[in-house]
This record gives structure tokens, sequence and C-alpha cells, in this order.
């Protein structure tokens, strides 16, 4: 399981530039967006400071049992510079679980990988003692660096925290070596994608807890990708290895506000993550004020100030990001999306139109483009072009094939867009989005009986959810069911929701008593 680590807090006194990093310099988190959910992990810098390791975990996505997806584009949020950036995956292993990601700037802080020489001392052995319920492993201290959330403090804080390890042991599990940490003390959750240290060397990475029964007691491992197995990885996929043993001097500085603008970015991207940007303007608002030439940040402002409904502002914002860096990942969707919504829809589509032609590989401008002409009826037809081509580029995205439903439906096409959609809740079954679609798609259809049962569905996934049993309780009512229409109300009552949603609920309340006059 991937770990949900938010951000750190860097306690260390500012580094120079001058100096080789320390372990906790290098540490990040990584914040992916997925179709279905958002999440954090744990990762760390390498080489010559423009490359980010972390699981393969922490860039998929797990949309269902069968179905799973990986994210080109998560982001790295360094807590040395308190700055967010954009990366591109560079290459992933499942068996290994280790993912790399490219940075678009270099000189950050990089730790130093050991090598095979530095695990002269440490104990090895076969996958048949490991498991044989006996502790195996000889005395080998490393500590650990992990992204922790500390509840007690106030408000929060967000931060390195150090587990130790006693005893290590090393075996063969199919291609590679594994390094496996025991003794390890406090006896709290270790994040996934942390560092294992030994003196000023990253020794590995910490994959996932492994608990093996059978014996007295049970025994406890921390699983751990070996650095040379990680340096190995990163020369196959095109990295100087020379840097990951001996990394240059970080030509990046600390300023005296970085852990500041690193809890911001924490709190902004958090909120983004839960699809309410509003709630991230505050914080958007201050980072700007740490960082006033970072793109990245202002960026992050528009987004909040758009999600405010305020355009206008957000509009000014995106562009003077793009003054900041023309370049910047994303920002022409962005600003699309403003113009949208400032009813400037020509140069909405030129923003849009040169978003897919400078990135033709990145699913996001054609996914923006097929939403964009999905809003025009006379359009559908390219719209229905450029949502087939996002399921192309994003092959097992549920996003992407509940897009391309969309669009079938507006076109009247309801057997497409049930197939269509019915792709989407197969990859996710849990997402409640795809099964609203699903029911409406029935509904508009004339297919009243599977419409219920989608809509029940919906209710199933969600049962706390006050729009969804709105949605239930509409189409209980259009049926005739006003009973059974009355005690979803009645439901929705019971779980105090805000005023909007009782005017919703009174409103539902004087259809049923209309329908039994």
């Amino acid at each position: 399981m991937r770990a949900l680590v938010l951000a750190l807090v860097f306690f260390a006194n500012a580094a120079s530039a001058a100096c080789a990093a320390s372990p906790a310099d290098c540490a990040g988190v990584v914040r992916v967006f997925g179709d279905t959910s958002s999440w954090t992990s744990s990762c760390f810098v390498v080489g010559d400071g423009s490359w980010v390791i972390t699981t393969h975990d922490s860039i998929t996505e797990t949309i269902s049992s069968e179905a799973s997806q990986t994210i080109k584009h998560p982001l790295f949020i360094s807590a040395f510079t308190g700055r967010t950036y954009e990366c591109e995956l560079k290459a992933a292993n499942k068996e290994l679980n280790v993912a790399i990601l490219k940075l678009p700037t270099s000189g950050l802080p990089a730790a130093t990988l050991a090598k095979i020489t530095d695990f002269s001392k440490a104990a090895a052995g076969t996958l048949g003692q490991l498991s044989s319920g006996e502790a195996v492993g000889l005395a080998w201290p490393t500590s650990v660096l992990g992204i922790t959330l500390d509840r007690l403090a106030k408000p929060p804080k967000l931060g390195v925290q150090q587990w130790n390890a006693k005893k290590v042991f090393v075996t063969d599990i199919g291609k590679y070596k594994w390094m496996f940490i025991n003794g390890i003390s406090p006896a709290t959750v270790v994040p996934n994608g942390s560092m294992v240290t030994r003196e000023s060397l990253v020794a590995g990475m910490y994959a996932s807890k492994l608990t093996v029964t059978g014996g007295k007691e049970d025994i406890v491992y921390g699983r751990c990708v070996m650095a040379p197995e990680i340096a190995r990885f990163c020369g196959d996929s095109g990295i100087d290895s020379a840097t990951l043993y001996d990394p240059p001097n970080p030509t990046v500085e600390k300023f005296a506000g970085a852990s500041d603008a690193f809890q911001l970015q924490a709190i902004i991207y958090s909120a983004i993550g839960a699809q309410r940007p509003a709630m991230a303007l505050e914080a958007a608002t201050a980072l700007v004020k740490l960082l006033p030439e970072d793109a990245q940040a202002r960026m992050a402002l528009g987004v909040a100030q758009l999600g405010s409904g305020d355009a206008e502002s957000a509009l000014k914002t995106f562009n003077e990001a793009g003054a900041l860096n023309a370049k910047l990942p994303n920002l022409r969707c962005n600003r699309a999306s403003a113009l949208i919504a400032l009813k400037k829809r020509d140069e909405a589509q030129q923003e849009l139109l040169k978003a897919e032609d400078e990135s033709p590989n990145d699913s996001r401008p054609v996914i923006a483009l097929a939403s964009f002409y999905l809003g025009d009826e006379k359009a559908l037809d390219k719209a229905l072009t450029y949502a087939k081509k996002a399921a192309i580029l994003a092959p097992n995205s549920a996003a992407a094939e509940l897009l391309v439903g969309k669009v079938e439906k507006s076109r009247k096409d309801y057997s497409a867009a049930i197939k269509s959609i019915g792709e989407a809740v197969k990859m996710a079954p849990e997402w409640g989005e795809a099964w609203y679609a699903l029911g409406s798609t029935y509904e508009e259809a004339g297919d009243k009986s599977n419409a219920e049962k989608a809509y029940r569905k919906l209710v199933e996934k969600q049962p706390t959810n006050p729009d969804s049993l709105i949605i239930l309780a509409s189409f209980l009512i259009d049926i005739d069911k006003k009973n059974e229409a009355d005690e979803v109300l009645g439901k929705i009552r019971a779980l105090n929701p805000p005023k909007e949603v009782l005017e919703s609920v009174t409103a539902l309340q004087n259809r049923i008593e209309d329908k039994q006059q």
C-alpha cells in the first residue's frame, strides 16, 4: 500500500550551496493526481540533483482489482527549496518497485547511494531462511528517514521522522537482491519511499512492510530496495552512474522561508487534490508572497482563484506565471479554463490547440479539448475525436473512457455511450461520477429500470453523500415511488447537511406532496 504522506518540515540550519548534501536535504514528496483519487508519497533526489526516486506504487493509481494506470506527470515538492516542480516519468520497474522521475531543473541536494562493497558486513542468506519464522540478520544499524504528520502539534506539523533499525538481512528474490531490516523502533508506520541510511550513505529505499508468521511470534521486517539495485536501474535508464555515487555539490541555496513555503504547498495541493481549490486561496496567496518569482506558485494561486469563481483574477495570475516561465507545464490548459469561464471561447480554443501541439504525448490538453468541444453541439464530432485520442494516450484511464461516453451521450448514441461508461465503471467501481453518468444515460435513453439500478448503486457507493441521495430521491419521485423517495429524504436530513441541501430536500418534498394530491 502506498503511504499517504503529505509533506515534510526541514529542521536543519540553512545549508550552503557549496556543501555536500545530508540525506535529510534530499528528501521530498511526490504529489500525484489520478482519475479517481490523489495521494502523496515519500521520495528523494539523486544524481545531479535533477532525478527523483520513489516507489512504483507511488506513481500508480489502483483503479480496481483488474485495472491500474501510471501517472506520467506527478509533482515533486522539495522541503529544501519550498518549491513544487512538475516531473516527467522517466522509467518505472514494477518488480523492483522503483520509479525514476525527471525534474525540470538540476542542482538540488542529491543523496549519495551506497555501493555493493558497503554491504560487505551485512548478513546474507536465502529466502527460505527469511521465511522460516525465526528472526534472521546480524547487527548492521541503519536509520530510516520518512515523512509523517505530527497531529499533536498546533497547528499539525509535517516533518521528517527518524526510525532506527538494528539488523539487516540480504537475500535474492527473482532477479534482484533485497535488504530486509528489523528491530525497527519506534513501532510506528514507516512511509514507503523513505530513505534507509547508514551514516551519510543511502543504503536503500523502504518499499513495504513484511510480516513473517509461523514462528513463536510474528516478525516484522522492512522490505527495502538496495541502493546498488537502484543505481543499476538508473544507469540502465540513461543516468550518469558516477553522479549516483558521487553527486555534485548542490547549486540551489535554501532560503529562510523554505519550511513555511513547504507547509503552504502541502495545504494548497491537498485542497486541489480534494477538488476544493477555493480552500487553497489563502495559502496560495501567502505562497506567492514568499516566492514572488516562482511561476508554479502563481499557477497554484490562479487555480485557487478560478475555483473561487474569480476568473478575471485567475487569468491575470496565469499570465504572470507565463511571464516568469512561458513553458510551465499545463499552464495553457489552466489559462484556457479561465478564458472559458470568461466566455472567451475562441481564445481558449487557441490556447488548447497550442498546448496539444507543444505536448503531443500529454493526454491533459487532449482531454481538455474534448471537454471544450463537448460544450458545443456543433462540434461534437471533434469532441469525440479528441476523447478517443485521450483514451489511446491513457489506455487504462477511467476518466478518458467516461469522457468518450459523455460525448456519445451528447451525440444521442446511447448504446455507444453505455458501452464506454460501462468500461469506466469496470475500471473504477467505486467512482460515483461514473455511476451517475451511467444512470443518467440510461434515463435519457428511456431505460428506467437500468437507470434505477445505477442510481441505487451510486447511493450504495456514497451512502452519506447528500448529492447522490438527492439524485436517487428525485428519480424515485419521477417513477412514482413516493414512499421510498420520502425515506431517502429522511436520510438526507439525518446527515445535518448545509442550508442549500435542505432547500433542495424541501423542493423534492413539495414534489412528493404534489404527486400525492
